[in-house]
This record gives structure tokens, C-alpha cells and sequence, in this order.
């Protein structure tokens, strides 16, 4: 490693830190901060009186630790459920994540039509304005102490709804762009069907899977164990790739299958400081990539489809969570959590670049992602209020048959 390599990482670090300062000053969710940071000390960071802020690359080593920090982080959260409860959910489940997923896709879609126009961006605004991140939601879940909720199980599914839907996505819009629009059913639905069965089966055979390992863990060297458990989630990783499951899912299935066993708690023990720092980079490496030069073209588009997402996220959050079977405040704090979206929409609106679909898509996406990161965080920790005055609301209306206590 060259001395200019540790001296960019040594400066992202410093930066980082910094942000995670200032975010805990004032009491506030760190995500928003590390993206903005990065955002104007990366390679596209302005200048001030003709000194560039130009201060960190993303190098090779950034992008690892911020891959490895997704990794650990839906690797923890699966760590606080288990395969099992997420199984004993599956009708409920099912029926909730294909209305969230569906229609969300659905308002995406009708959104993208009628600001750009034509089909093939429609379908790209889809993706970018549809799919959560499940990197931001997992952070806000830890930073709110909500990993341990009844209804975090159902934001896992929706998870792992949305990466089976990912794949059906990804194969459609490889198509729409790059072959000309022609794209025969029989080139996708064999991968599509593979993807389906694997994460089914793990989710389904995961207590089995879990005794297996369970005394093959029992090792008494904090070394040998944790460096184990760490090549696990690698592999798991690499294997998942390879049949096009996105690895950061892969984590999150092997987190559920070693919460079968007994070793859990130890596991979470070990790699909650590595989640908590490589997390941070991950963000902050998100922030490198963003060009704010680029959003001056998107601005009004980028504005209302943050209120087209926030407001129709709320009604397909509450809407999936009472099919399955989440009371009114449980669902609150469904539909407020999953409003974020992330590194996904970047990559889909530079897909859209690649093929020459449109040029606005990359900062319209850039600018949505951030905008979120901001608000997100605030929906999410006021979820009880907002359902307290949803109560209220619903205390106001008169009912039939009910007496409101007044006499003529």
C-alpha cells in the first residue's frame, strides 16, 4: 500500500469522524451527514477563492471497507431475527411485500411516464423511485434501538422482496435498453426461478441449516471464531453473486440462519464495532460519487418525486402492513421507516446513461437519494407521533351507535 493510499484513507477517516461529530452534537442520524461530506471533499467537491476541496479519491481500498460495511450491516440485522420467525411469516408476509413492492413500482412508473415522456426512462424512474435501501434502513433501525420491533421481520421480508423483485427488474431493463427493446420471457425466468428457490430455501431450512453449524462453531479461541464467522460471510457473499442475488442479501440470510443457534449473541458481539466503522464508510464512500454540479437540471422533477415518494411510501407502508396483520402503530413505524433509497437509484440511472436514455437521469437520482438521506431519518423517529395524531384524528370521528356524550 503506497503512502498516498494511507494518506487518503487517513483523511477519509478524518472525515468521517467528523461527520459522525457534528451529527451527535446535534443529535441526528449520521447518514445524511456522511453523505454530504463526502459529497464536498470527493473528487467532485467545489472550490473556494480557486482552492479545490477535492481532498479524498475513492480508491480501491474504499470501496472494499464500503462493501464490507453493507456486508456487516445486514449481516447484524439478520443476527437479531432468525430464519424461523421470518418463515412462521411467510402467507402474511407474501401478501404484504407484492402489494408494497407492486405498487410502489406501479407509482414509479406513472410518475416517470408523465415527467419524461416515454417508456424506457419511465421504466428507469421506476427503479430509482421504488426500491429501498437497505443499507439506510438498517442504520436508522440500529440508531433507533427498533432491531428487536415485532414488525422489523416484515421489513426484512420486504428486503428480501425487493431483491427477488431486483432481479426481475435488472433483467427486464438489460433488455429494454441494450437489445432494443425485444426480450423473450425464457431468457429470464430459469434465473429468476433460481434466485426464488435459493432464498426460499434458506429462509425455510434455516433452523436445520443452523444445528448444523452450531457445534462445528463451538470454539473457544475469540480468534479463531471470529476470523470463521468472517470468512463465512465472504463466502456467503461470492456464492450468492454468483447466481445474481445482490451479496449485501446473502449476508442478511446467513445473519438469519446463525440466529438459530446459540453462538448469535456472541457473533453480534464481534462484529457490532466492525459494523458500526465500515458502516460509516459506506456512506461516506456514497457521497465521493456525487457531482452536485448536475443538479441544477433536476431540481423541480427531483422535488416532486420526494413528495410523490414520501406520501405514497406512507400509504403502500401502512397498506402492506395491515394485510399482514400489523396494527395501525406497528405499520406507523413500517411505512416511516422505509422511505430512504439509496446506492440502487445511482446505479440504474448510470445503466440509463451507458445506454443513452437520458442525461438528467444520473443527477435527478444523485439529488433524490440525497434529499432522502435528510428526511428519512426524521420520518423515521417521529413515527409515534405521527400515529398519535393519527389517533387523534380518528377519536374526532364520529361513529354510529356511539354517543358522543353531549346531551340536546
Amino acid at each position: 500500500m503506497s503512502p498516498n493510499m494511507i494518506l487518503n484513507l487517513g483523511l477519509a477517516f478524518t472525515f468521517i469522524s467528523l461527520a459522525i461529530y457534528i451529527s451527535n452534537k446535534i443529535k441526528f442520524s449520521s447518514i445524511p451527514f456522511l453523505i454530504l461530506v463526502g459529497m464536498l471533499v470527493g473528487p467532485h467537491a467545489p472550490e473556494v477563492s480557486g482552492i479545490s476541496l477535492a481532498l479524498v479519491q475513492r480508491t480501491e481500498s474504499i470501496d472494499l471497507l464500503s462493501r464490507l460495511g453493507v456486508l456487516l450491516m445486514l449481516f447484524y440485522l439478520g443476527l437479531e431475527f432468525s430464519a424461523g420467525k421470518l418463515a412462521a411469516t411467510g402467507p402474511a408476509l407474501f401478501k404484504g411485500g407484492t402489494v408494497y413492492v407492486g405498487l410502489n413500482f406501479v407509482r414509479g412508473l406513472v410518475f416517470g411516464r408523465l415527467f419524461f415522456q416515454n417508456w424506457p426512462e419511465a421504466f428507469v424512474v421506476a427503479g430509482i423511485t421504488g426500491i429501498s435501501s437497505s443499507a439506510i434502513i438498517t442504520k436508522l433501525l440500529v440508531d433507533l434501538k427498533r432491531t428487536a420491533n415485532p414488525e422489523t421481520e416484515f421489513i426484512l421480508g420486504i428486503m428480501v422482496f425487493e431483491d427477488v423483485f431486483l432481479a426481475i427488474y435488472l433483467s427486464v431493463l438489460s433488455g429494454l435498453l441494450f437489445s432494443g427493446g425485444h426480450l423473450a420471457a425464457w431468457d429470464i425466468i430459469p434465473g429468476i426461478a433460481l434466485i426464488f428457490l435459493f432464498i426460499i430455501s434458506i429462509i425455510v431450512l434455516g433452523r436445520r441449516i443452523g444445528a448444523l453449524l452450531e457445534p462445528r462453531l463451538s470454539i473457544k479461541s475469540a480468534e479463531s471464531f471470529v476470523v470463521i464467522v468472517f470468512t463465512m460471510l465472504l463466502l456467503t457473499a461470492v456464492l450468492v453473486e454468483t447466481i445474481h442475488i445482490a451479496e449485501a442479501i446473502g449476508a442478511l440470510l446467513l445473519g438469519l440462519v446463525l440466529a438459530e443457534t446459540v453462538h448469535s449473541k456472541r457473533v453480534i458481539q464481534f462484529i457490532t464495532p466492525m459494523r458500526d466503522l465500515f458502516g460509516a464508510v459506506f456512506f461516506f464512500a456514497f457521497g465521493l460519487e456525487i457531482d452536485y454540479r448536475l443538479f441544477g437540471n433536476a431540481v423541480y422533477i427531483t422535488l416532486a418525486a420526494v413528495l410523490m415518494t414520501v406520501l405514497g411510501n406512507i400509504f403502500t407502508g401502512l397498506l402492506a402492513s395491515w394485510l399482514a396483520g400489523y396494527k395501525a402503530r406497528r405499520g406507523f413505524n413500517v411505512a416511516f421507516t422505509i422511505i430512504a433509497r439509496g446506492e440502487f437509484a445511482v446505479i440504474v440511472a448510470s445503466l440509463a446513461v451507458t445506454a443513452g436514455v437520458s442525461q438528467v437521469l444520473p443527477a435527478f437520482a444523485a439529488l433524490y437519494v440525497l434529499i432522502l438521506a435528510f428526511i428519512s431519518p426524521v420520518l423515521a423517529k417521529q413515527s409515534r407521533s405521527f400515529y398519535q395524531a393519527y389517533t387523534r384524528v380518528v377519536d374526532l370521528i364520529p361513529r354510529p351507535g356511539v354517543s358522543s356524550g353531549k346531551e340536546n
